[in-house]
């Protein structure tokens, strides 16, 4: 429903995934209501990943984003 695969610049001083989150849900449009909670932590099912690694493995919210780095949205999928 939701694909966003071009570059994006925001101009933050050296930011952490928060304040990414809170630029891209505040200047640009989006289904963030359906991936964030108002306090920018995830809707239940969600998953963030930074180059690929979970941020539950990094620093959760915290996590320094560089130049070139890649934010992806995904949800959770079980299977059995």
């Amino acid at each position: 429903e939701f694909s966003l695969k071009r570059p994006i610049t925001l101009d933050l001083e050296s930011p952490t995934l928060r304040d990414v989150l809170d630029t891209l849900r505040r200047h640009h449009e989006g289904p963030w209501g359906r991936l964030l909670k108002e306090d920018l932590s995830l809707q239940e099912g969600c998953v963030v990943l930074v180059n690929g690694r979970n941020i539950a493995s990094l620093e959760k919210l915290e996590t320094k984003i560089r130049d070139g780095d890649e934010i992806t949205f995904t949800v959770l999928v079980a299977g059995g």
